[in-house]
């Protein structure tokens, strides 16, 4: 094992290496964000953005690359290969940070990661770095045992994440029904975090096999039983129902006249709209209420409606939005 003074100075390695492999991590990270707002929102706008987001994060990958090097560099005390060593260990501490990013993405968080789940995702590479550049068996059996405890404690540490979340949303929303919390299977369908309001809980749906516009093209509503399901219905605002002098609210959410509601069995309405047709179902003491614009029209409406399930604080957690939220210091 190193004395006092080489385990200070070891120290100091691994943290430069964490840091090195934090400006790596950031670049992925933005670069995977990018693409998911490509994929997900479309036009024009997002592959500015995503240009953007490529364009910064291989500045980032840049200056990681030339940190790691520098730590090589200091750990070694000569140059001779320590541009290599440097992408190997960056190469490395990825692919670990890649796998824990599976297990430990915080969902719609603003940042997305919390600290805790920062420090946890940018350990492989110090981890990464005692393995390949620390010529010692103490040392490399440590690192070693890090890694298998950061491997264990992961799935720990993102269930509790997940609960802190739901009890945090839930704080935020007082009085909130949990019986309403529930969501549906709609295949192919993007669903976004939760809305709340006097109709209940709301979800919008964006399908990116429909088009490039970034709109939505379905709503789902989750509200109390006793309200009415030939009501007036929340859809998304499309050509063939929003005025010329309004054209700005297409895409988002209006609540739209149902002008036939048709009964479909017990508890069970199909509607129709200007520009969307949709399904009611009445059930477990909930009615959701799921409508597709015109190019969504074919979906077996009724078979997302009955898909409807409760969801646990696992479940909850990619549908919840906190923002700046004090649990995100867990995070």
């Amino acid at each position: 094992m190193p004395h006092h003074s080489d385990r200070c100075r070891l120290t100091g390695l691994l943290l430069l290496a964490w840091c090195a492999g934090f400006l790596s991590a950031l670049g992925i990270g933005i670069v995977r964000g990018a693409v998911s707002t490509t994929i997900v929102s479309g036009g024009g706008i997002a592959g500015l953005v995503f240009l953007i987001a490529v364009g910064l994060g291989c500045v980032l990958e840049v200056l990681a690359f030339a940190s790691m090097r520098a730590v090589v560099r200091r750990s070694r005390g000569a140059r001779d290969g320590s541009g290599r060593a440097a992408v190997a260990v960056l190469a490395a501490g990825g692919i670990g940070m890649a796998v824990l990013s599976l297990i430990l993405v915080s969902g719609p968080f603003l940042p997305p990661f919390g600290p805790v789940s920062t420090v946890l995702l940018c350990l492989p590479y110090p981890l990464a770095f005692a393995l390949l550049e620390v010529r010692d068996l103490g040392v490399a059996l440590g690192a070693g045992a890090a890694a298998l405890l950061l491997a264990g404690c992961v799935i720990p540490v993102h269930a509790m994440q997940e609960h802190l979340a739901a009890r945090a949303w839930l704080n935020l929303h007082p009085g909130q029904d949990r019986a309403l919390l529930q969501a549906v299977d709609w295949p192919g369908g993007e669903q976004d975090p939760f809305t709340t309001g006097s109709y209940g809980v709301r979800t919008t749906v964006f399908f990116p096999d429909t088009n490039i516009d970034g709109n939505d093209d379905g709503v789902v509503t989750v509200a109390p039983a006793t309200n009415n399901p030939c009501g007036p219905a929340a859809a998304i605002a499309t050509d063939d129902n929003t005025p010329e002098n309004d054209r700005g609210r297409i895409g988002t959410v209006v609540t739209l006249p149902v002008t036939r509601c048709t009964p479909d069995g017990k508890d069970a309405w199909t509607l129709h709209g200007s520009g969307f047709t949709g399904y009611a179902l009445r059930r477990d003491g909930v009615l959701v209420t799921v409508c597709a614009d015109s190019e969504r029209a074919r979906d077996d409406l009724p078979a997302v409606a009955r898909a409807l399930h409760p969801l646990d604080d696992h479940q909850l957690w990619t549908h919840l939005s906190l923002g700046w939220a004090p649990t995100w210091l867990a995070m």
